[in-house]
């Protein structure tokens, strides 16, 4: 029988067992971390895109970078790996990963008696068909026998935590809702899973921030400053909330310390908590992981805004939607419902400081990709009427009132 096992470096894998042996002795490895190993061990040296790795791990499932992220991080740990002096997976900026170790792939026996000898076709199928019996009484070809079932669940979760993260993005009370009880129950079965921490951390959070309190029954309020503004963050209820949330987000960052997620949902926590210099380095912490973490770049324009430094208010903004640019084509749904508005609040900036040429180019800046967004038209309206240009700024006018039930 040919032997199953892949030797990658110093470790001897075993896909068919999720278990890796080397010097460290045995590792066991989850489902999705051994896909991984096996995925870049097939193609040594070779560089593949974290779109090509994500569609090859969880297929037509919609997962974000953070969920690569924690699987390359549990990979390097098991491995031993060090990110910055790799000896097996080599992170390649801006373009994916690499296996860099030397690798000798399960070998293909033939029997001694064969060898040489090229088989006739009739030997061909008799061979094939005692192969096929084998593996269909192995349950191989039957959906799988009991050693399937870990990877089966595990795909399950997968699919249960895109489902929480897709309601979670969707920024209502409901779908907030949703998102929370989807976190808890994928905790139910991986009660140390970080990103499922970090996600019932967040939803934890939006609940005490937008959807809790006296002041916020009639609509939502829009985030951390409007909440202090009401006081409602000082109350004992809230505080109680707010303190449960850093709790878990605490648990997602020591359960996996290179997950990004897990560091932007303890500073969104802290701020909640109003810990805003440890919500500050929870959301630094975070863009060392992932420099282009537009969620903790808008996040610390917030903590700037109420830290009183004003100056860095709308640099992170910018350096947002910079990373919002970079990161639509894998993230539309979850930017979808930020970029728009963190380009309105630069143009609004600009306008407010006299700039009026950079106002006009950020609300151009946003209508060429929301092009019927009401702010902005007004926006943009507004400057051209006081520019004089009144032609141009009912022409606008025009198009939003055809467009939708808006009107300037």
């Amino acid at each position: 029988m040919a032997p199953k096992h892949w030797q990658i470096g110093d470790w001897c894998a075993n896909p068919n067992a999720n278990q890796i042996d080397g010097p460290n002795g045995s590792v066991e490895l989850e489902p999705k971390v051994m896909d991984l190993l096996i995925l870049l061990a097939r193609q040594p040296g070779e560089v593949l895109s974290k779109p090509e790795i994500a569609e090859a791990l969880w297929g037509n499932v919609h997962v974000n970078d953070d969920a690569l992220t924690r699987t390359v991080f549990k990979l390097r740990k098991a491995l031993g790996d060090k990110a910055r002096e790799a000896l097996y997976l080599q992170t390649v900026p801006k373009r994916g990963y690499r296996l860099i170790a030397d690798v000798t792939p399960p070998a293909v026996v033939r029997p001694a008696s064969l060898e040489g000898k090229p088989l006739p076709i009739r030997g061909l199928i008799a061979l094939g068909l005692i192969v096929v019996s084998a593996l269909v009484a192995l349950g191989v070809l039957v959906g799988g026998g009991a050693d399937d079932a870990p990877a089966m669940q595990a795909e399950r979760i997968d699919s249960r935590m895109a489902r929480a993260d897709g309601f979670y993005f969707r920024f209502t009370r409901a779908d907030n809702e949703a998102a929370l009880r989807l976190y808890e129950s994928v905790l139910e079965s991986e009660p140390d899973r970080a990103d499922a921490l970090a996600g019932l951390a967040n939803a934890l959070t939006q609940r005490v921030i937008r959807y809790t309190g006296p002041d916020a029954q009639e609509r939502a309020r829009p985030g951390v400053a409007a909440a202090l503004a009401a006081g409602w963050l000082a109350t004992p209820e809230a505080e109680a909330a707010s303190a449960r949330a850093v709790a878990f987000a605490r648990q997602a960052t020591e359960r996996d310390p290179g997950h990004a997620r897990a560091w932007r949902a303890l500073g969104l926590a802290l701020s909640a908590h109003r810990e805003f210099e440890p919500a500050r380095l929870a959301y630094e912490r975070a863009l060392v992981i992932e420099p282009d973490d537009w969620g903790a770049l808008i996040n610390l324009s917030e903590i700037s805004q109420l830290s009183g430094q004003s100056e860095h208010v709308m640099p992170y903004m910018e350096r947002a939607w910079d990373a919002m640019q970079r990161r639509y084509d894998r993230d539309a749904v979850e930017i979808g419902p930020w970029q728009s508005a963190v380009g309105i609040r630069i143009a609004e900036s600009h306008t407010d400081a006299g700039s009026l040429g950079q106002a006009e180019t950020w609300y151009r800046r946003v209508l060429a990709l929301d092009p019927l967004n009401p702010a902005a038209i007004h926006g943009l309206a507004a400057l051209l009427r006081a520019a004089g240009d009144i032609d141009a700024a009912r022409a606008l006018c025009q198009d939003l009132a055809a467009g939708t039930d808006e009107t300037c």
